[in-house]
């Protein structure tokens, strides 16, 4: 009698843990992994105001340190994204856009990119810090230089 009543505790354990613990991993598993719900939750990349360089959704801008006129000028931003994805990104994404790379450099947790294209050039500041990381956008034409 004894050890169908140990068999029954057990059975009702074993189905309690499926019922509350599974679904638990199962989320969690989601959140490590990346499910398609929270990869559609992340701002896709899009033009700001420059209409050839494309922006990282994971960034905002920061209009008070922003000055744009005429298409040109600096473009200020702001985000929690690594420094070095980052900066791959934009040289993928400038090659794209017709940009040509100049240069490239790491000095002090900077990194700093250089670009031409026939008429303007930009250059490109990511500095990251425990906080966030920030980005300064530069496009001037050719003659400015």
């Amino acid at each position: 009698m004894m050890k169908k009543h140990y068999v029954g505790l057990v059975v009702m354990v074993a189905f309690l843990i499926g019922v509350v613990v599974l679904p638990g991993c199962a989320e969690m598993k989601d959140q490590l992994t990346g499910t398609p719900a929270s990869k559609a939750a992340q701002s896709a990349p899009r033009y700001l105001d420059f209409n050839d360089i494309l922006i990282p959704g994971d960034l905002t801008k920061i209009a008070k340190e922003s000055y744009i006129t005429n298409g040109q000028g600096r473009l200020v931003l702001s985000g929690k994204v690594y420094a070095d994805s980052l900066a791959q990104y934009f040289l993928t994404s400038m090659y794209s856009e017709g940009w040509t790379t100049l240069n490239q450099y790491k000095y002090q947790g900077s990194i700093k990119l250089f670009f031409k294209k026939p008429e303007r050039f930009a250059s490109i500041l990511i500095q990251e810090n425990p906080l966030g990381t920030w980005v300064e956008i530069w496009e001037v034409p050719q003659e400015k230089i």
